[in-house]
């Protein structure tokens, strides 16, 4: 069986692959006092969760396997992921992942029915060419989602390198 939706939602609706194509939600940001002394960095809400009112979901049921995709950008991955044959390996697709195996990664809580080549070209090409999907490239067409916003930081670290480098002061 073949469905698709589409949803609006006023919150970031957090999808298993929305961080690997650049969904943030915290951010370090420079602190310096008002006499101009480095201080340091403050944790603060990514300003990527604020950035639009509504936001849209995708949902794709195809076979007994649900999906769910937050952006255009979730649903390009997907596609680009499970049209390789052979299938990475978790290890490939989560290089951070030092030791043991990612299970973290949105393709190690795929449905084992998912991963076979039969079947994931037949998705693939469901995906590809489903009105719902093109819906959701047409709804953040006009408004296109951002990704880097100046003066907010993925880590504390690029925070309070950047404090020091905009201030002079030598450690």
């Amino acid at each position: 069986m073949k469905q698709a939706g589409i949803f609006l939602h006023q919150d970031f609706p957090e999808t298993p692959i929305s961080g690997r194509v650049g969904a943030r939600w915290i951010a370090w940001v420079k602190q310096v006092s008002s006499s101009g002394q480095p201080q340091r960095p403050k944790q603060v809400v990514h300003p990527f969760l604020s950035q639009r009112k509504i936001w849209c979901l995708l949902t794709v049921h195809f076979d007994g396997v649900n999906l769910r995709f937050a952006m255009p950008q979730e649903l390009d991955h997907f596609i680009g992921v499970l049209s390789q044959n052979p299938l990475p390996s978790g290890r490939s697709l989560a290089p951070e992942c030092a030791l043991g195996r990612p299970n973290r990664h949105w393709l190690s809580r795929l449905p084992t029915k998912a991963k076979p080549w039969k079947f994931r070209q037949r998705l693939c090409k469901y995906l590809e060419t489903l009105p719902e999907a093109e819906a959701l490239r047409e709804f953040y067409s006009e408004n296109p989602i951002r990704f880097e916003f100046p003066e907010y930081f993925d880590n504390f670290f690029e925070a309070h390198q950047a404090t020091y480098n905009s201030t002079g002061v030598t450690r």
